[in-house]
C-alpha cells in the first residue's frame, strides 16, 4: 500500500455532483487508490447541471487529470459528452466514469450496475429466482435494472415519480432482455425478493421514505444505494428483521472496474 502526500505528481479524479454537500465517496476511493499504490486523489466538485459541459471541457485541459466520476444529476448528460461508450454505458444511456483518451476524446463507462450486482452477490442479496423491485429510474436505477436482468433476474418492476423515466427503463429492459417480465405493478413490493432504493431519498435526515418497508415480505432483502449515511429506510427494514445493505458496498463493488477504466484499460 502506498503512502502519498498531495503534490504536483498527484493525479486528480474529480467527482462532479449537484448539490455536492452529501458526497462522501472520497472516504472510500482515496484509501482504495492508496491500496493500489496509485498517487491519485478524489476531489468533490459542485457543478450545476447547466455548467456541466463547460466544466468538463475545462477539466480536459488539466494536465494531471486522471479521470472523472459523475453522480446525481449528471449521468445522462455525461454520456452525451462522450465520443466512446462501453457496452454498459451505451445500453443504459448513462455514464458515471469518464476518461480522456490519447486523441483528446472522452470515453465513458457505467459501473453502477456492475458494482450493484457484485455487492449483491457478495452479501447474499442476489436471488435470481425472486422478483426485484427498483424505486428510482435515474442513472443508477437504469443501470441496476439492466444489470439485474443480465444477471438472470426474470421479473423486475420499476417505479419513479417521472413516468417518462419509468417508460425509458422498461423499454430498455424489453429491448435488451425480451424474456424479462418488466413492469411497474403496484402490488410488486409484496412479492419482492430484492427491493432497491435508487432514489436520492435518504441523503438527508427527514427525507420521505422511498417505499413502505411494511409492504415487503419477511424474506425480502433491501439494498439502499445511498452511501452518505445509513438511512431511515435501512433502519425500518432492519427493525423488521430483513437483510439490509447500504450504498458503500456498491461503491466497493465497482472500484476495480473504475480504476481499470481510468488506467486506460479496454
Amino acid at each position: 500500500m502506498g503512502t502519498f502526500t498531495l503534490s504536483g505528481a498527484t493525479r486528480i479524479v474529480p467527482i462532479l455532483a449537484w448539490p455536492v454537500d452529501h458526497v462522501r465517496a472520497p472516504r472510500i476511493y482515496n484509501p482504495a487508490f492508496a491500496a493500489e499504490d496509485l498517487d491519485w486523489h478524489m476531489v468533490p466538485m459542485g457543478v450545476h447541471p447547466e455548467d456541466l459541459a463547460a466544466t468538463v471541457a475545462q477539466l480536459a485541459r488539466v494536465s494531471n487529470l486522471q479521470g472523472l466520476n459523475l453522480t446525481i444529476p449528471h449521468k445522462a448528460a455525461a454520456a452525451a459528452l462522450c465520443t466512446r461508450l462501453t457496452p454498459a454505458a451505451r445500453r443504459s444511456g448513462m455514464v458515471n466514469t469518464m476518461r480522456l483518451d490519447a486523441d483528446g476524446a472522452w470515453a465513458g463507462e457505467n459501473s453502477d450496475g456492475i458494482g450493484f450486482v457484485s455487492a449483491s452477490r457478495t452479501h447474499g442479496l442476489l436471488r435470481i429466482d425472486k422478483p426485484a423491485v427498483i424505486v428510482g429510474a435515474g442513472g443508477a436505477g437504469t443501470a441496476i435494472a439492466l444489470s439485474l436482468a443480465d444477471a438472470g433476474v426474470r421479473t423486475i418492476d420499476v417505479f419513479d415519480t417521472d413516468a417518462t423515466r419509468i417508460a425509458n427503463v422498461l423499454a430498455a429492459l424489453r429491448q435488451n432482455f425480451p424474456d424479462v417480465d418488466a413492469g411497474s405493478r403496484l402490488a410488486s413490493l409484496r412479492h419482492a425478493g430484492l427491493a432497491v432504493n435508487a432514489t436520492p431519498l435518504g441523503l438527508h435526515p427527514g427525507d420521505a421514505m422511498p417505499f413502505d418497508a411494511a409492504q415487503l415480505p419477511g424474506d425480502a432483502c433491501v439494498f439502499d444505494i445511498i452511501a452518505a449515511r445509513d438511512t431511515e429506510l435501512m433502519a425500518a427494514c432492519t427493525a423488521r428483521g430483513l437483510r439490509v445493505l447500504g450504498g458503500g458496498a456498491m461503491i466497493e463493488g465497482q472500484l476495480i472496474t473504475q480504476i481499470a477504466f481510468w488506467r486506460g484499460e479496454p
